[in-house]
Order: structure tokens, then sequence, then C-alpha cells
């Protein structure tokens, strides 16, 4: 039973209440309640019933009913009445192409009678022939999208990675952000692109300039991740190929770039192909290496089971230059806390431990993955979401001893203004978080300090504030200072300098 608080949380911070993932709901063979367990065929499966969610108990089907009719009217967090079409636009893909397939010619027909969509004809060679941007979207074809990737090269320019519904395209900004160059296409082929705030693209830059960018789409799976590679400075990319080795059989999503100290480029996701019971949640966490020249590096290789859905991974490396991973695993009784990983050297099995006992119990999918730092100390500083009996809110905790203990967890953001998305970034001492908050009229993004590495934290301010739909921010770094990276449906991009 959700209490009403609960029910108004999940809503607005957009948690999927099914008790699988989304992408389990297309999965053949799943059974109704009460049926006995049966292993599905592996491959595109379809689902001829409703979804699971919508199959249980009153009280549950209500909430889950409440969550969808709140999603198609555009009404998850942040709240904003905007028009169908932007619903259309920002549910994107993932729900809606599914009910238009599985949920009857007759709701299709009538989303579409109130739909227009304009088709803006344009060029798909690499170099698409587009104006210089700004920090808005107007010269990109379909009006650009929400959720925008950006990360800093050695040089000290900004690389975007902008998905739409068909395209996916890379910028680059000279100036901190106030203008950028002309966007490069990725894919040559139109895909149907699957994005939102959890499932992301990806953009890095390594130490020779070759840039790396991930992005998921519909391939022979529903969903697949694929990268692409520039090295030529970012005037064209390599074709898009499928991450995972078993991209065919088995659904990859939720990649995470990252760089580790001595310049290596990684990608961690989410991986579906070791599941057998679609009635239990919980992925594998796969990863691999790229290498600019040749590709990808290795296989991909398994690093963990019972990792939460829906929920993003956040990656570090420590001083060892080790991947350390913080994110949410499901544990018994369906807690969903989190957790961290951390590779070994010399090809031994990884070491997982539990680091938040927040005792949340949730069937279904929070939608909310949390954040991780490393300073050059080896200090580890978390941040992370939790509606738990234990605490409720965003919460923050350091720990000196290669996570094996932490801090006390701080609480920062108010409660009563839904506080939530947090990223941190930690420079030696220096220690910054930023999260977006909501007072039901407007998303207001917060940072706070601390300059003695955790231990003590200025007060909160608000930087920005948006009255229209706007993606979780992130923390950005160069030899300029800190930033904060956000975009807004409205207002476009911005990067904050926080100096």
């Amino acid at each position: 039973m959700v209490r009403p608080f609960d029910m108004q949380w999940l809503i607005t911070n957009g948690i999927n209440t099914s008790r699988s993932s989304s992408t389990a709901w297309m999965q053949e063979g799943t059974p109704t309640v009460g049926a006995s367990p049966k292993a599905p065929t592996v491959g595109r499966r379809r689902m001829e019933q409703l979804p699971r969610a919508c199959r249980r108990k009153p009280t549950e089907a209500a909430l889950n009913l409440t969550f969808l009719a709140a999603t198609i009217a555009d009404l998850t967090y942040p709240m904003k009445k905007t028009a169908v079409i932007h619903s259309v636009e920002n549910i994107h893909n993932e729900f809606f192409n599914r009910l238009f397939q599985h949920g009857g010619q007759l709701l299709k027909r009538t989303l579409c009678t109130g739909t227009v969509l304009i088709l803006i004809a344009c060029s798909h060679q690499n170099q698409v022939h587009l104006s210089t941007g700004t920090t808005n979207y107007n010269h990109y074809p379909d009006g650009g999208g929400l959720f925008v990737s950006a990360a800093f090269a050695p040089d000290g320019r900004l690389w975007r990675v902008v998905p739409e519904k068909h395209r996916v395209y890379v910028d680059v900004s000279s100036d901190l952000g106030k203008t950028f160059s002309p966007p490069v296409l990725i894919n040559n082929e139109s895909q149907q692109i699957k994005v939102s705030g959890e499932n992301r693209p990806g953009i890095v830059v390594d130490r020779s300039g070759h840039i790396y960018v991930i992005y998921v789409a519909e391939s022979t799976q529903p969903v697949a991740i694929f990268y692409s590679v520039s090295k030529d400075n970012g005037l064209s990319f390599s074709a898009p190929m499928p991450l995972s080795d078993k991209a065919a059989d088995a659904n990859t999503f939720q990649g995470r770039l990252g760089v580790d100290r001595e310049g290596k480029v990684y990608v961690f996701w989410h991986d579906e192909r070791n599941r057998t019971d679609w009635r239990q949640s919980g992925n594998a966490i796969y990863y691999t290496s790229i290498d600019g020249n040749s590709g990808l590096s290795a296989p991909a290789q398994k690093l963990s089971d019972t990792l939460c859905d829906c929920c993003r991974i956040a990656t570090a490396f420590d001083k060892n230059n080790q991947a350390v991973l913080f994110t949410r695993f499901i544990y018994p009784v369906g807690i969903r806390d989190h957790g961290i990983l951390r590779t070994q050297a010399g090809g031994k099995e990884p070491l997982t431990w539990r680091v938040t006992f927040d005792e949340w119990t949730i069937e279904g999918c929070p939608e909310h993955g949390p954040a991780i730092a490393i300073s050059n100390d080896d200090r580890y500083h978390i941040a992370w979401f939790t509606q738990g009996k234990v605490r409720q809110g965003l919460f923050y905790a350091y720990s000196d001893d290669e996570g094996q203990h932490f801090s006390k967890p701080l609480a920062f953001g108010e409660l009563k203004n839904l506080p939530s998305h947090p990223d941190i970034l930690a420079q030696g001492k220096h220690v910054t978080l930023t999260w977006t908050a909501f007072d039901g009229k407007q998303t207001q993004l917060y940072v706070m300090q601390s300059n003695d590495g955790g231990e003590t934290w200025l007060p909160p301010k608000s930087i920005a504030k948006f009255s229209a739909d706007a993606d979780f921010p992130f923390l950005l770094s160069n030899s300029q200072g800190v930033f904060v990276s956000w975009n807004s449906r409205t207002e476009g991009y911005q990067l904050i300098p926080l100096n």
C-alpha cells in the first residue's frame, strides 16, 4: 500500500510503478498472476495482454493507472501542463510506441488525429548543412531534444550530443556554451531513438581528441545501445554499431561512458541477456572498453546481477584506476537501496557491497539514479535519492576507506519542494552538489558547495529556474572552473559557471 504522499512523489518524480522494467512489458510468455514461471523466448517479443502493472489488486492498479495518466498528460516531474504534442515528444518511443503497437488501433487513431507532425526535409549526410547554434535548438531539423549530454575535451572545448526522434547529432562550443557549431549527424540511417532522463545519450573525449558517442535506439530488440567514434576532430563519425555482442538477443540500455585516469574509455550498461523469469526484477551490469582506433577492445564482461531496472549507473575511478560503480540494487524482499561495485586488477571477480540502508521497498522502478565522485585524496563522495522507511529525500555521504564505511547521511534540499536528481563533483577539498526542486510552479536549480571535503557545507543557492520542462543537471569542469550543464525545453541549453 502506498501512502498518499508517496503516490504524489511517485507521480511527480516519474517513477515507473510496474514490478518489472518497461522493456520487460514486451516480453512474450509474461504470465498472468498466479501462473507458473516460464522462460521467455529470447528475441523480439509480443505482448498479448495488458502490462502486468495493470493486472494487480485494485489499489496498486489504480496507482499505476494514475501514473500512466499523469505521464500521458505530461505531468511527470517537473509538472507542466504542456500540449499533447510535447507529451508525444517527451514520453517518446518507450511507452507510446508499445501502447500504439499493443493497445489497439482506436487509441492510435485518436492520438494521431489530434497530433500534427511536421516533417522537416534535411540532408542526412554526416556534415549537416545547418546554421551555427545558440543556446536554443531552432536550427535543428526537429527542434533538438530535452535530454542532451555534454563533456569538456582536454583542450577546453565543450562537446554536446543532441538526440531527436530519429537522429542523433553532435556539436561543439568554443565559448563555454554561448554558441555551438553546425551539428554533425551521427546516424545516416533513420532510427527510432530511445531517450529519457535516465536512458540518455553519452559523450566523452579522450586525450587523443577522439570523440565517443553512445545512444539507445530500436533495433532487433526494442532497445539497443549504439556507439560511434570520431577521429577527425568531430568532422565525421563512424557508422553506429551495437555496443553489446548480444544486442540481437537481449535489450541493452542506460549506458554510461567513463574515462579512467590513464585516458582509457569504458562503457557500463544494463543488460537483459541473463534474465529468464520476467516476473523477477533486476538486470545485469555489463561493460567493455572502446579504443578510438580499433573499436571495441574486448567482448562485454558481466559485473553483477540484480541491478534496479530503471536507474542509471554512476561511475568513477579510484587511485588504483579501478572502476567504482554506485548504483541502485534490488535486495531481498524488494528493497531498492544502493551499493558499490568495484573492479579488481588481474581479471579478479569484482567486489560489491551495500552502502545505503534506507529500506525502500517498492514494486516498481524509482527511475532515479545516484551520483558518485572520487577526489584525488581517494575520498568517495556519494549522493542519492530515497523514499525508504528510514529516510526520505536527497542525501550525501563520504568515505575514507574506499567505500567500506560512510559518514552519517546528510539531507539536502527541502523535502516539501521535492528535491531530486542530484549530481556531485569533487576536486581536492572542493565538493559541489547540484539538484533540482519544484515549488508547484517552477523548476529551480540548486547548488551547494563544501571547501573541506564534505565535512561542512555552505548554504544552498538557487542559480536558475524554468517554468517549462527541464532536464536533470550535471556538473562539468575544465581548467576554467566548475559548471552546471542544464537544458530546458523553452530556454534551451545553459552552461552555468559556479566560480
